[in-house]
């Protein structure tokens, strides 16, 4: 016989929970956070650890108990291997690991998802709001055509400096109109100059607390058929806990609310990264 602490990682969301592997017996969960349940004794092999657990399960019936992957990171990193990053954007993506507040640049998987959609739409006019050090903002002005152009707003003059190194090196710089400054002036001051319904494709990653202006604003800048995508929607899982409500994890609930009701766009929220919102406007 052997003997196996079990940790089971749990949401606030009831309709979710993890699969119970065949080595073990159903586990208690609790409303939040991490469960430690007692030692289980079993005759089969033991598993390492939490991270063999593949799957996720919608436990209420009128889902069909629904088994969806589950990334761990075993899984994350095959994921990753399987990202097709340009060396230019590997080597940022390394320099930015080193600096502070790292933890803002999009992963390689979700660059990758944005310059896909670029290109399926075939945009030649984008706007970025939030550009930190141009990870994201560089993946996608390496796939716009000659003459394409990407508006990119970002307030932190220290970040634009490492950003606008890389467009240099990248071969971009021509694509990319950097904007200094509060993101929210900048989209005003575009559409008071016209540019109304001109723009194919946005992406935010900015002030969490902003982002239904910033939408508004986009969504008079983004012509019909256009996309605005939108980052960090899931918020570390917080949405979804009842018994997390500090401003940051209210205002992203409450867009994510309001968005699920807007009829001016058709949405898909993807867990991608730290959960993504695909936008179509109609």
């Amino acid at each position: 016989m052997s003997t196996s602490w079990v940790i089971t990682l749990q949401w606030g969301n009831p309709l979710i929970s993890f699969r119970p592997s065949s080595h073990f017996l159903p586990v208690l969960q609790s409303a939040r956070g991490l469960t430690v349940i007692q030692p289980i004794c079993c005759k089969t092999k033991v598993l390492n650890s939490v991270s063999n657990i593949d799957t996720v399960v919608a436990t209420d019936d009128n889902y069909g108990h629904k088994e969806v992957i589950s990334v761990n990171p075993r899984l994350y990193d095959y994921l990753l291997a399987n990202v097709r990053e340009p060396e230019i954007l590997r080597e940022l993506r390394e320099e930015t690991a080193t600096m502070r507040g790292s933890q803002m640049q999009v992963s390689p998987d979700q660059a990758q998802l944005l310059a896909m959609l670029v290109q399926i739409l075939g945009a030649e006019r984008c706007i970025e709001v939030g550009v930190y050090t141009g990870y994201s903002s560089l993946a996608v002005a390496l796939v716009l055509p000659e003459g394409g152009q990407l508006v990119a707003c970002e307030r932190d003059a220290k970040s634009l400096e490492v950003a606008q190194r890389y467009y240099d090196r990248a071969g971009v710089s021509n694509k990319v109109n950097v904007k200094h400054g509060l993101a929210a002036d900048t989209l005003k001051s575009m559409i008071q100059n016209g540019e109304g319904n001109s723009y194919d494709f946005a992406f935010v990653d900015a002030e969490k607390k902003m982002y239904q202006d910033y939408f508004e604003l986009l969504l008079q800048l983004v012509r019909v058929g256009g996309i605005i995508v939108i980052d960090n929607v899931l918020w570390h899982g917080r949405v979804a806990d009842p018994l997390v409500n500090d401003s940051k994890t209210l205002s992203i609930r409450s867009f994510n609310r309001k968005l699920m009701e807007d009829n001016r766009v058709s949405i898909s929220m993807i867990p991608i990264g730290d959960g993504m919102t695909i936008c179509r406007k109609r």
